[in-house]
Formats: C-alpha cells, sequence, structure tokens
C-alpha cells in the first residue's frame, strides 16, 4: 500500500503530540515559595488600607447654641418735660459712668432754686430768733413750732428744685456703650419719654437655651468657655442655670459670663457656651471612616488580629472642624481607611498598613508596610 501525502501529515501531528504530553513527565516542580500567592489568589483574599490609631485623652464638650448680650441695659428716660438743648454724647460712643449724655432746658429752675435757698436763709433766722425769745419767756411754743414747720419746707423746696436742676442732666447710670437714641437737638421731651439705651459689655454675656435632657450636665458657677461667630474662645464663668422650663420649648435659659475689659461687643451675634464634660478616652478620625450598619448603628470597620472585619459601634465624644473623636473601639485598633465599602464584617482580608506598625517586623512595598502573605500551610488550612 503506498501512503500519499496526507497519511504522513496524520502521522506527523500524531508524533507531535505524543512527544508534547510525554514531556510533562519531566517538567520541574511549581517552587514552593510561590505556591502560598497562587494559593491566596485562589482564595480571593481582598486587600485593604489601614492605619493604627491610638486613643488619647479628651474633655468632651456640651454645645449649646445661643447668642451675645450685654451685662446690662437700661432705657434712659426723662423725669421732666423740656427741650433737649445739647446732646454730648452719640449712638456708639463710650460713656463713663456719671458721664452727662443730654441736657434739657432747665427753663426758670435755676431762678427758683437761688429764690428757695434766699428763703430757708430767711427762715433760719426767724426760727433761731423764735428760740431766744422762748429762752427768755418772750414767745410762746406754739410760735416756735410754726417756725421749725416753716424752716424744713423752704429746705425741702431747695431739696427738690435741686433735683430737678439735675433731672436736665441725662447721665450715664454706668460705662457703656450708647445705643437706639430717640432723641434730637431741639426735640421737646415730656416725663417719661425714652431718650437713650446704656449698654454694659464688660462683663458680656452669652445666653443660650439648654434642652432638658442636658440640664443636670450644667451647673452654675462653674468654668465654662464661649465661642463666637468669628471663632474666638472666651473662658468665663457659667452664672445663671434657669429652674424652670420655657413653656413652648421644654428648654432652660444658661448664662456664661465672660470678662471683655475692652468694654466693645455686639448684642446678638450668633455664639455657642462649651460646657467641659468628664474626661474620656477617644480617637481622632475623619468623619469618612464612619458609617451605618443594617440595624442603623453609628459606628467604624477595623481589622482584628485574625484578619477579620469588625464593625465597631462609636459614640460622638467631640467635633472639632476637621475630624471628630469618638469611644467605643479597642486600643489601639486597626481602622480601615482605604477600602471599608467593599468588605463586610466577618470577612477575611489582607491589612496594608498605612503607616508601620509599632514592634512588628512587616516587609516594605512602595513605602506602605505589608502584613507578610500567609504561608501555604496556612492557606491549605483554611
Amino acid at each position: 500500500m503506498q501512503l500519499n501525502r496526507g497519511h504522513y501529515i496524520a502521522l506527523g501531528a500524531t508524533a507531535f503530540i505524543s512527544i508534547w504530553m510525554f514531556s510533562g513527565f519531566f517538567s520541574k516542580p511549581i517552587p514552593e515559595e510561590n505556591a502560598a500567592v497562587v494559593a491566596e489568589v485562589k482564595n480571593d483574599i481582598f486587600a485593604v488600607q489601614v492605619q493604627r490609631y491610638h486613643a488619647e485623652t479628651v474633655t468632651p464638650e456640651l454645645v449649646i447654641h445661643g447668642q451675645t448680650a450685654p451685662n446690662r441695659r437700661v432705657a434712659l428716660t426723662s423725669e421732666l418735660s423740656g427741650k433737649v438743648i445739647g446732646i454730648l454724647s452719640r449712638e456708639g460712643d463710650y460713656v463713663k459712668k456719671g458721664q452727662i449724655i443730654v441736657e434739657i432746658d432747665p427753663q426758670d429752675k435755676p431762678q427758683k432754686l437761688l429764690q428757695a435757698k434766699a428763703l430757708v436763709k430767711q427762715r433760719t433766722l426767724e426760727h433761731q430768733a423764735n428760740k431766744t425769745l422762748i429762752n427768755k419767756g418772750l414767745q410762746n411754743e406754739t410760735r416756735l413750732a410754726q417756725s421749725e414747720s416753716q424752716l424744713a419746707s423752704a429746705k425741702a423746696q431747695v431739696k427738690l428744685l435741686e433735683i430737678q436742676m439735675a433731672a436736665t442732666h441725662i447721665r450715664a447710670p454706668f460705662s457703656g456703650i450708647l445705643e437706639e437714641r430717640k432723641v434730637e437737638l431741639g426735640s421737646y421731651l415730656k416725663s417719661g419719654n425714652p431718650i437713650i439705651s446704656v449698654l454694659d459689655y464688660n462683663p458680656f454675656i452669652i445666653k443660650a437655651d439648654a434642652a432638658e435632657k442636658d440640664l443636670l450636665q450644667i451647673k452654675a458657677n462653674t468654668q465654662a468657655t464661649g465661642k463666637t461667630l468669628d471663632n474666638t474662645i472666651h473662658k468665663g464663668r457659667i452664672r445663671y442655670v434657669s429652674s424652670q422650663a420655657n413653656s413652648g420649648s421644654r428648654t432652660f435659659s444658661v448664662e456664661l459670663e465672660v470678662a471683655n475689659p475692652s468694654e466693645r461687643q455686639a448684642d446678638g451675634v450668633t455664639a455657642d457656651i462649651l460646657v467641659p464634660l468628664t474626661r474620656t478616652d477617644a480617637i481622632f478620625v475623619t468623619p469618612a471612616l464612619l458609617s451605618l450598619n443594617d440595624k442603623g448603628i453609628l459606628g467604624a470597620k477595623y481589622v482584628a488580629p485574625d484578619n477579620q472585619v469588625v464593625f465597631g459601634p462609636v459614640a460622638l465624644v467631640k467635633a472639632e472642624s476637621n475630624g471628630v473623636w469618638i469611644s467605643g473601639l479597642p486600643n489601639p485598633v486597626d481602622l480601615i481607611v482605604v477600602g471599608q465599602s467593599f468588605v463586610s464584617p466577618g470577612e477575611k482580608v489582607r491589612p496594608v498598613f498605612k503607616s508601620p506598625k509599632l514592634n512588628t517586623q512587616d516587609n516594605t512595598e512602595g513605602g506602605l508596610a505589608v502584613s507578610p502573605l500567609p504561608t501555604q500551610q496556612s492557606v491549605e488550612g483554611n
């Protein structure tokens, strides 16, 4: 039987396949050091970046929102009728106690005062003369009593006119800032008309309303701090805690007294009262590391010593502009900082540390401390 070209091609292909299959018996085994890598890939262990956090002792604060207010304020009113003839201080001016602010026309009061003083002098001489006559037996007691009454009446008239004259000068009852002026030069005032307000800002006050659940944590005459809208911190003293709730909001009024030597402040500016609470251990993290579990509990994911993901509930201790202080986690704790959204509690992961762990012998890859891969034996055990 003569073989054609097709027969030769089939025989050659069969021989090639046989040689290729037979060569597998002489191939080298997979190196043992690569077995772990292969096994790990087959096990599909997810790598997450973690960072070790150590707790610090911090003082949490109860924040009560409120506003600034003067220590005291008074609206000055006129005690008599008359025309304004002088305005010596204006709105926004700082005045000292006793300083004249507004002058009112005294009309004929100065002349009446001179007349009353002259009458007092006359009544005094008459009374002395009657006393002399009584001593000589030339005058009766009735006449002496009459002269004494007339003298007292004259003195009372002088006193009344002096008070009225003083009332023509509207003075500051205490040092402060002038606001809300109601009169102009030439205005006619009646008794009781408002003139101007004086506000005392040394010290100034931060007034706030505390919720009833926070009332037991606030004590009068204890130290606290105030924070104004410009983030300035003021040390002060809680001078007043209301014992009666607002009937509408069920809140309690709280006042923080802050020393203010500059005498300058604004009324009604947004401010907070920060009441220090019991010191506690907490870690400082970015809010991005926090999440809610299926039950709506706030917490953070971390890697346990056995490389399992754990969701730990946390409590907010203190908030700052660049992060929050939280408690409730182990100390220290390896928080997952990258990849927390891709892993679930109970899942095995390979932690990649953002910064080297202390007291460990970790390998370094690309500037990151990487925990060593599990051995083939440990992988097979899993």
